[in-house]
């Protein structure tokens, strides 16, 4: 097996906070998106029992070259002013080698109120705002992994934006979808394909209507064999590369969830998001297997690819001009 290129030494200093439990994040979000190919310190899992708090971390601030990446919350702010404290003494250690070459010291700001408030060595340093990601929640291992990797500040921010972006589409994604609860679910005996609303008694999933009047799947749609028989509401998956045979399911399925839309336009998005249900989840599964598909599934899938992002946006926008018509 391949050694990964060790690329060098990364310090995590922060703030323990009220509750050593409190920062146990720092481990899943920050420490674990950085520590494949780095050596990084962080006290939690690199001091031992018996060891000399400051000595151990004199010793790591040694290495060269050095990315000291500082998780700048209220707790921080609040332990870097109190004399005495252990984040006190660290960040005197870190004054004494902040202009050293191969030392890099990037403040991350998680909480509101801290940029006005940061300690020395930090204050006047470009800093990066990880609060908009760090508020919602949303994973920060890519952009805490593009400042390790020392790409540019505009590379880091578009990172982040586009972060932003889909948490924001799958939001919308999934508020449009939940509106009406539909749930797909295929028999993996018999192969038919039911859907499921709270509004409505079970019924087969039937091609669309605009399905059966375009060229792309008309002509496959009277098809008669043990796995799909659209008009009885049969339909092909299997585990397998992806085939022409699981798309008309796919597009089906997608078309079921945006039932409104069915213009030339809104067509071309329905087919390009049907090829990449098939691609991601319809290719996955055994032809004796049964399955189950809902919102959450439609906006899972789709976001995986570039494509199936474009095609969930473009329908949502289209659904949301129907809506302003008919209002």
């Amino acid at each position: 097996m391949t050694e990964v290129e060790n690329r060098g030494s990364i310090f995590i200093s922060y703030a323990w906070g009220n509750e050593l439990e409190n920062k146990e994040w720092v481990r899943q979000r920050i420490v674990s998106s950085v520590d494949w190919n780095h050596d990084v310190f962080w006290d939690r899992d690199s001091i031992a029992y018996g060891e000399s708090i400051d000595g151990v971390i004199a010793q790591a601030l040694a290495n060269r070259p050095i990315l000291i990446l500082c998780l700048c919350d209220q707790d921080y702010v609040r332990a870097a002013h109190q004399v005495g404290s252990g984040l006190f003494r660290e960040l005197q250690m870190l004054a004494k080698i902040a202009e050293e070459p191969g030392v890099r010291i990037v403040p991350l700001i998680l909480e509101n109120g801290c940029t006005d408030n940061l300690p020395a060595p930090l204050a006047g340093r470009l800093y990066l705002n990880l609060q908009p990601l760090h508020q919602l929640n949303i994973d920060l291992g890519m952009a805490v992994m593009s400042v390790a990797e020392g790409m540019k500040p505009a590379q880091v921010q578009n990172g982040i934006n586009s972060q932003l972006a889909a948490f924001k589409l799958r939001q919308r994604a999934l508020d449009f979808l939940r509106k009406r609860p539909v749930t797909i679910w295929g028999n993996g005996r018999t192969h038919e394909v039911m859907i499921y609303r709270q509004d409505a008694a079970p019924h087969p999933l039937l091609p669309a209507q605009w399905m059966w009047e375009s060229d792309h799947w008309n002509y496959m749609l009277n098809d008669d064999g043990p796995t799909f028989c659209p008009t009885k509401g049969r339909w092909h998956w299997e585990l397998s590369s992806s085939s022409i045979d699981m798309r008309p399911l796919a597009t089906a399925v997608l078309s079921t969830f945006f039932e409104q839309l069915t213009g030339e336009n809104e067509q071309k998005f329905l087919n390009q998001g049907g090829v990449v249900l098939a691609n991601t989840f319809f290719r996955t599964v055994m032809i004796t297997e049964p399955f189950s598909f809902d919102a959450e599934d439609i906006v899972g899938f789709m976001m995986r690819r570039d494509e199936g992002y474009e095609a969930l946006e473009m329908l949502l926008d289209a659904s949301d001009t129907d809506l302003e018509v008919a209002s």
